[in-house]
């Protein structure tokens, strides 16, 4: 009857052609009344066309002009009539609201305000016409069969209004009075009506599409000729209805157990009641019944293959996990009314999931490996998805079960999702990655570094030299795309600075232009328009695109390049830097861990979360380890890693046992959001502040802190430094001569002045 999606989903969906958009008529009620209505949904019957007229007229000042163009399409097209009595002959019909006519492909082509200046042109879209009847309409059904409804159609699409200066798009709907006729031929079980009928269907366009103090009105007419519809009817519910499985369930076999609402979906759908009762019955029987879809929780997720499904989220009520922060759409954090899909890949790789630009509201999509676990994957608003749509890839293991997760915010809605095989992006095991030579590369390691506030161009380059780097110079589209998808720059704190940079007293705004090694400047990839110069812009910033612009001297980050390995994950804290001699670590999991879990990993590599008892400890480990943006999930919330901060009792206290003195928080924190810390930054990006929030805020990022060396300068074990380890010292003077050598402090191979000096440091009982 009216189109339907493919009962064999074994094609992944990346592969099949989209199947049309389903305009569903909305039956008010098909219960029995006093008329003892019929119910007879019906279609535009395959393969049928019509001619469209339409007619533009102009006015403005000048006086009236109009201009007129035609077109065979094709037409398709659903709705529903409730015939009455309640059997043949039938002698009254009505027409319900929803009933749709779409046209389908072509343009029309008008030429509007014409005059010595030549005429302006305006083009519509056939492709995008849709008719739909405002409201039921009733007609009496006369002995030849014929009935006339004086009905109220709306008509929307979009149309193209173009003059010498620009180009502007223009929305079309407009409501009119339209009657629309058929002449009925009645069998045992259906009908065909024939001699369709349509008025002309009148209203205004956007007068913003217009040159000033110019009106439009548009006029659409449409001759059907041997175009007709079709459809059942039914005397009683389908005989597969008030039997067999639940109405909120797809199943193979055709109807469902309530026969009042069996009966409502198969006058909307026909072959919910000959075929099989699928995802899209189930949606109508949502909807219409006010049942609650079978998978509204985990544990009763609905089984899925590789395909196209049509799925609601309407009656829902929401028993998921809160998401996790990475997972959580900064502007509404909201996440309701959701249902669960589960699906067994058959093969391993990348399980790719998509509402992208087929749901009606706006999505988050999260997919879980047990109902109530840590997310493996979330996508929020796409950038590529229309309306909040989502879309994301998993890595899988073939036969291993995935637990998929689609909910609204504060909305509820209906859609499609989804299934296919798909490659998920690489992720990131460390503070860099590396451009493999084997994959075309230099062998060069990249990462995007946060300055921690506003900083100049000069301090951005400092700060890459600190951490054995430079400001990356970008000299090949390929290593340029290699740096916007593996270390993404960001406008989260401020722009990312790189090599770029312009010589004094150049040429604005294109003069100059070089890297600040000297490096030629072979390739580049401005925005367009850029560079520009707008206010003294001589410094080059990258954008999460991967494009280019010319700007001032302050960023908030900067995208840094290592020409060698350069083994950023450990480091000890010197004690010649002021430190105190203890080796932190960075540790990016390969999925995602709560905050006890990542205290179970630390122990379970003789460490522990790392404890920041001073404002000088903290500023070390944010420069040295925190500042990487591969530590951070940069979506608004700018949520980075886990330190071994925790509230027990009420109180906060370091994984070492000690209390908190010295505030390591961020303004505005802690705010009762949970028992457990993080580094954060808000909108602000990275920052060298914590956050509380709650243990299942599961992420990737964590850091550790190794116990602290024995008491330096202790050579003898007495746990005191004093003359008997001076005493060994100076005994063991000059070149080290055993391996170990106790007294070589610095471990340089030699016992010297820079030993005697931390000995000295260290003098009296150990700590």
């Amino acid at each position: 009857m009216h189109p339907r999606l493919p009962k064999d989903n074994s094609v992944p969906a990346k592969t099949r052609r989209a199947p049309l958009a389903l305009a569903i008529a909305v039956i008010s009620s098909i219960a029995a009344s006093a008329q003892a209505e019929v119910p007879a949904p019906y279609n535009v019957a395959a393969g049928q066309t019509a001619l469209v007229t339409v007619r533009i007229t102009t006015t403005n000042s000048s006086g009236s002009q109009f201009s007129e163009d035609s077109m065979v399409v094709p037409v398709t097209g659903i709705g529903s009539f409730g015939l009455q009595p309640g059997s043949r002959p039938f002698t009254f019909a009505e027409m319900k609201a929803g009933s749709t006519l779409n046209f389908g492909g072509g343009r029309l082509d008008f030429q509007l305000l014409c005059g010595v200046f030549g005429c302006v042109p305006v083009t519509v879209d056939l492709s995008t016409t849709t008719v739909t009847l405002v409201a039921n309409v009733g007609a009496a059904i006369i002995g030849s069969g014929r009935a006339d409804f004086g009905s109220s159609w709306n008509l929307r699409g979009t149309y193209t209004t173009t003059t010498p200066f620009s180009s502007s798009p223009g929305t079309l709907d407009t409501t009119s009075v339209a009657p629309f006729g058929t002449t009925f031929t009645f069998d045992n079980t259906g009908f065909i009506g024939t001699q369709l009928t349509i008025g002309s269907i009148e209203g205004d366009l956007d007068p913003s599409s217009f040159p000033a103090g110019t009106t439009a009105k548009i006029r659409t007419s449409v001759t059907f000729g041997n175009t007709f519809i079709q459809g059942p009817y039914y005397l009683g519910p389908p005989p597969s209805c008030g039997a067999g499985e639940p109405c909120n369930t797809p199943h193979a076999a055709s109807g469902c157990a309530n026969a009042a609402c069996c009966a409502l979906v198969c006058s909307i759908d026909p072959p919910c009641c000959t075929n099989s009762w699928d995802s899209l019955c189930v949606n109508i029987a949502v909807e219409q019944c006010g049942l609650t879809p079978e998978n509204d929780h985990c544990n009763a997720a609905r089984p899925l293959g590789f395909g196209r499904y049509p799925f609601t989220t309407l009656n829902t009520d929401t028993d998921g996990p809160p998401l996790i922060s990475e997972c959580a759409d900064p502007g509404n954090g909201n996440y309701t009314n959701d249902v669960w899909f589960r699906v067994v890949p058959p093969v391993s790789g990348g399980l790719a999931v998509s509402t992208c630009n087929h749901a009606g509201f706006d999505t988050n999509v999260v997919i879980y490996g047990s109902c109530g676990g840590v997310p493996l994957a979330c996508n929020d608003n796409d950038s590529v998805c229309n309306g909040g749509t989502s879309r994301l890839i998993v890595p899988c293991i073939a036969g291993e079960l995935y637990l998929i997760r689609v909910g609204g915010k504060g909305v509820s809605g209906s859609g499609e999702i989804d299934i296919a095989l798909g490659d998920p992006a690489p992720v990131a095991d460390g503070l860099a990655v590396q451009w493999p030579v084997s994959q075309g590369g230099n062998g060069h390691w990249y990462a995007t570094y946060a300055l921690g506030g506003t900083k100049t161009f000069d301090e951005a380059k400092a700060a890459a030299i600190a951490v054995g780097g430079y400001p990356a110079t970008l000299t090949s589209a390929a290593e340029n795309e290699f740096a916007r998808t593996r270390a993404t720059p960001t406008l989260l704190g401020g722009n990312t600075a790189f090599g770029l940079i312009q010589a004094t007293g150049a040429a604005e705004p294109a003069g100059g232009w070089g890297w600040w090694n000297n490096e030629p400047l072979v390739y580049s990839n401005w925005n367009p328009g850029e560079p520009n110069n707008v206010g003294g812009e001589n410094w080059g910033v990258v954008y999460p695109n991967g494009k280019w612009n010319d700007d001032r001297d302050a960023f908030g980050n900067v995208l840094v390049e290592f020409n060698s390995d350069p083994n950023l994950g450990t480091a000890t804290w010197a004690l010649s830097e002021g430190g105190n001699g203890k080796t932190y670590s960075a540790v990016l999991l390969p999925t995602r861990v709560t905050w006890q879990q990542a205290k179970d990993y630390a122990t379970s590599v003789g460490a522990q979360l790392v404890s920041m008892e001073t404002q000088a400890e903290r500023e070390w480990i944010f420069k040295r380890f925190a500042a990487f943006l591969n530590m951070w999930t940069l979506n608004g919330y700018t949520c980075g890693p886990w330190v071994g901060l925790s509230r027990t009792t009420g109180n906060w206290v370091w994984e070492s046992g000690e209390p908190v003195t010295d505030s390591p928080w961020l303004p505005g924190e802690p705010n009762l959001t949970g028992d457990y810390a993080c580094f954060y930054g808000g909108n602000g990006g990275p920052a060298a502040g914590l956050d509380d929030t709650f243990e299942g805020n599961a992420r990737r990022a964590l850091i550790l802190e190794f116990p602290a060396p024995p008491c330096l300068g202790d050579i003898d074990g007495d746990n005191i430094v004093g003359g008997a380890d001076l005493g060994s010292m100076l005994g063991s003077w000059g070149a080290c001569t055993t391996s170990p050598c106790p007294a070589d402090l610095n471990n340089d191979g030699i016992v010297g002045g820079s030993d005697l000096g931390l000995l000295l440091g260290q003098w009296g009982a150990c700590p």
